[in-house]
């Protein structure tokens, strides 16, 4: 029997624009097993984005529940949240998030400076993975003098350099052409073999179907 490390019961966001109300995310009931690699697909404002950054800690929900393993989202104190996003959540973006004025490795040493790791662990763990993503030539090199690809895997080793549980990944391969859009697929595919518990939010229904066990579809904030 699979083990439950995500379960999500009724789960609702909802915020004014205007005079609107939004049902970004609207009566979400999810579940997701320890390994299991899950695409979200649908039309832009279907709510997937929302629904990960959710998950991630990164907003409050309107109403309903995230258990994450034995913790409720929506009981964690702020200072518990911070630690459940630095221990337990790996996060990957379309727009990179990458801070222009620093390189490849300190970029990725950052995000175990926030785990607490002392320097020279938080750079020898940085520059480890950066050369197994294969930019071990691009450790001193800034964002600005990378390429989309380059940029993407270094957001793609920040986020796994803390060895989380759970990556939460919203459109990897957005900006990115077809060749690095595989190679990077292939990146999350590999560290789903070893154990790791990925849900991908994609445009990309074929790299969803060739690589995901499961693909949930939303649309108006519920799972179609």
């Amino acid at each position: 029997m699979a083990f439950e490390i995500i379960k999500i019961e009724n789960l609702k966001k909802y915020y004014r624009l205007g005079d609107s109300e939004v049902r970004a995310v609207d009566g979400v009931d999810l579940t997701v097993s320890k390994g299991e690699f899950l695409g979200i697909v649908g039309a832009s404002g279907s709510g997937k984005s929302t629904l990960l950054n959710l998950i991630g800690g990164l907003c409050t929900p309107t109403g309903g529940r995230i258990t994450v393993e034995d913790g409720e989202l929506t009981e964690m104190s702020s200072r518990r949240l911070a630690k459940y996003r630095a221990k337990q959540i790996g996060m990957v973006f379309q727009s990179f998030n990458l801070i222009p004025h620093r390189t490849a490795l300190s970029n990725v040493e950052l995000a175990l400076y926030f785990n607490g790791a002392p320097a020279l662990k938080r750079k020898s763990s940085a520059q480890d993975i950066l050369i197994k993503l294969g930019m071990g030539d691009r450790l001193k090199h800034k964002p600005d003098d990378l390429s989309g690809g380059e940029q993407q895997r270094i957001a793609i080793a920040r986020a796994l350099v803390k060895n989380p549980p759970i990556l939460l990944v919203d459109e990897p391969t957005g900006n990115l052409d077809r060749e690095n859009s595989i190679s990077v697929a292939e990146i999350f595919a590999q560290w789903n073999r070893q154990g790791g518990t990925i849900i991908m939010v994609t445009h990309n229904l074929e790299l969803a179907e060739k690589y995901t066990h499961r693909i949930m579809k939303m649309d108006f904030g519920r799972i179609v």
